[in-house]
């Protein structure tokens, strides 16, 4: 069995440019390509070794799909492999106006779900989420691309935040499925 090189990167295995806008459509398909090429089902005859190194590279190809088709984790990744030392998850963001941003996203969120129209106006907020998640992203690639790390860091921060909300709001949006 032909493994890839152990120093490649996530983009490096799936023969993708190492940016932030990635393809998803190019993303599944090399994924579906590597996964049809090291499956450990093919492997099923095959030594004890070429075993364990389908196995080995069935899981960094599972590994670097969820990373690079989540735009924090490839936001993240993306500042890893340019030697960036990330802070916790856990860090908060200094930038006070969006934080109120968030508080009151989240208001939103909590004040939807009471509304007698509460399916619409978390239809909205989602609107508005995808929208300033793309501000979001728009002004990571321009950080990262001017070699702002500091910012690019910041921005990733922030897309954690507004990734975090959407969720909140995908819960929410569930319970009204149901009911």
């Amino acid at each position: 069995m032909q493994t890839p090189d152990p120093s490649q990167n996530y983009f490096e295995l799936f023969g993708l440019q190492a940016i932030f806008d990635i393809d998803s459509v190019d993303l599944q398909r090399a994924q579906q390509r590597l996964q049809s090429t090291y499956h450990p089902d093919r492997f099923a005859a095959a030594s004890d070794q070429e075993r364990r190194m389908s196995v080995q590279m069935a899981s960094l190809i599972n590994q670097a799909y969820q990373t690079l088709r989540d735009p924090v984790k490839r936001s993240r990744y993306l500042l890893e492999i340019r030697g960036v030392e990330l802070p916790d998850d856990s860090r908060t963001t200094s930038d006070h106006a969006f934080l109120m941003e968030q508080i009151e996203l989240r208001e939103a969120i909590d004040s939807a779900r009471q509304a007698e129209d509460a399916l619409d106006r978390c239809l909205a907020l989602e609107h508005q989420l995808e929208q300033r998640a793309a501000e979001l992203e728009r002004a990571f690639v321009s950080s990262l691309e001017a070699g702002d790390t500091a910012s690019a860091v910041e921005g990733s921060r922030k897309l954690q935040f507004i990734q975090r909300i959407r969720q909140q709001l995908d819960e929410v949006l569930f319970e009204l499925e149901d009911d």
